[in-house]
């Protein structure tokens, strides 16, 4: 017989006159990976929030191990033994593993500290669930898949019955994210529920025994085993549906091309960019997702090959231009990187205006005809005054209406798709699609390849800093991932 772990039942949850949570039911069981994904990102937060703290609630109630521990008429804001593992690291970087799987931890009186009997207590625990782990590494020496086993390790050792992961295919390469799954999997089967919380409904389905569907504060389908199938999930998804582009790619303009290129982690790699070509790149084991913008931009220098850009060297001097040379890169946290908060949202828009027009100030008329231009895009946004208060959306969505101003002759993203809700990343596809039909090449860079296929002209799989397979479009449907 299943045993219920957590039942949030008819939760409501409102704020400042908005329902962020609304009537919702919500069940996990011992032993058990729930995957949720989310359609729309309203109350997803709140959500899981809730799941780890007992805050006061409008209606409905929680149970968590057996037993109420927060409803609409008693709240009392204390934590429920949940343990969240995200791209954000929970230990002190600076001292030990043992140390942060002991020492700092609520209930550790002792005065004197024997490390060594310490570790072996821990390794015994690390070895039973599978957890390789060097434990007399500092946290600072560790992988990110090693920081996110002793995380994992933390919380057994304090006996927590429920894990949530926060969307570990943004964080960890594709091989580390399935060892780390297989390390969840041996988990479940001892017991503890595992909260996968993803992005990508492919990545979930891998995994899960069950996924959830949340969607405006609610969730609104729950797929069991046999229904997790990308024909079961798409009635939901079907009014998100970016259409295909009319023409293809001009295979005869090579914009970018790498020849056995050789910089920081980059060993050997070779690829070509054609005009208005869209090339996904899978950083199987996160090597040159961060070392191929930085050498775009001149802040990497290149040991050994050839870049060229438009039938000429990209050299080191073209680089520290890179903008003037027609590159744009779109780093993985867009908004946060390329946004002025306290700034208007024309003023974010035409930013890099004077740059395209090679001109220092630009004529009212321009501002006049760019503002005619997106006013139906951006709404009401585009009076907005300080585009800091706009929703991540809208702020992501500003990113690109600024990349299709500038319209650079190549266009590179960085995991462009890690974040944001089913539509954020529907929206996303749709503006680099009408970016493509301008002409402009794009290169995506990511770990995670779930939706990036639906525009993806070619696909190249990197693995140790060079191509290690390429894949045609009509190619895709043959690959299993």
């Amino acid at each position: 017989m299943k045993y219920e772990l957590l039942r949030m039942d008819h939760i409501s949850l409102i704020q400042n006159g908005e329902a962020l949570l609304d009537n919702l039911n919500f069940q996990m069981f011992a032993g058990e990976i729930m995957g949720l994904i989310s359609r729309s990102n309203k109350g997803h937060d709140q959500l899981i929030d809730l799941i780890c703290h007992n805050h006061p609630v409008s209606f409905g109630t929680v149970w968590y191990d057996g037993r109420v521990v927060n409803s609409y008429s008693s709240s009392d804001g204390a934590a429920n033994r949940v343990s969240v593992i995200e791209q954000k690291s929970h230990l002190v970087k600076d001292l030990s593993v043992v140390d942060n799987l002991f020492v700092l931890r609520r209930g550790f009186k002792k005065y004197f500290i024997n490390e060594r009997v310490l570790r072996e207590q821990a390794d015994v625990l690390f070895k039973e669930h599978g957890l390789e782990v060097n434990l007399r590494k500092r946290v600072a020496e560790l992988s990110c898949l090693e920081r996110c086993l002793v995380e994992l390790g933390k919380a057994l050792l304090l006996g927590y019955r429920l894990v949530i992961i926060d969307n570990p295919g943004n964080f960890l390469s594709r091989y580390e994210l399935a060892q780390f799954q297989r390390v969840l999997r041996r988990v479940r089967s001892g017991g503890v529920s595992v909260l996968y919380v993803g992005n990508h409904h492919q990545e979930l389905f891998r995994i899960a025994d069950r996924t959830s569907l949340f969607s405006d504060g609610r969730i609104i389908k729950v797929f069991e085993r046999d229904e997790m199938t990308d024909a079961a999930i798409a009635p939901y998804i079907t009014e998100w549906f970016v259409p295909r582009g009319e023409s293809a790619p001009d295979a005869a303009k090579g914009v970018l091309q790498f020849q056995n290129v050789y910089a920081g982690s980059l060993n050997g790699l070779d690829f070509v960019l054609h005009r208005g070509e869209c090339v996904t790149i899978l950083d199987m084991d996160n090597r040159i997702t961060e070392d191929l913008p930085r050498l775009l931009t001149g802040a990497l220098a290149c040991r050994q090959g050839r870049i060229i850009l438009d039938e000429a060297d990209y050299t080191p001097k073209r680089a520290a231009h890179y903008l003037d040379a027609g590159i744009a890169i779109v780093p993985k946290n867009a908004a946060e990187s390329l946004l002025f908060p306290e700034r208007t949202y024309m003023e974010n828009l035409t930013f890099l205006l004077d740059r395209k027009l090679r001109r220092s100030i630009i004529p009212a008329r321009i501002y006049r005809s760019v503002r005619r231009e997106y006013a139906a895009a951006a709404g009401e946004s585009l009076f907005e005054s300080s585009v800091g208060s706009l929703p991540p959306e809208e702020q992501i969505a500003l990113v690109y209406y600024r990349m299709q101003l500038l319209k650079p002759r190549a266009l590179v993203c960085v995991q462009p798709l890690a974040k944001g809700d089913m539509f954020v990343r529907m929206r996303i596809l749709g503006l680099l699609r009408q970016i493509l039909k301008m002409g402009t090449a794009v290169l995506i860079l990511t770990a995670n390849i779930s939706d990036t296929l639906e525009i993806s002209d070619r696909l190249l799989v990197a693995e140790h800093g060079a191509c290690a397979a390429s894949y045609e479009k009509d190619q895709f449907g043959e690959v299993e991932w």
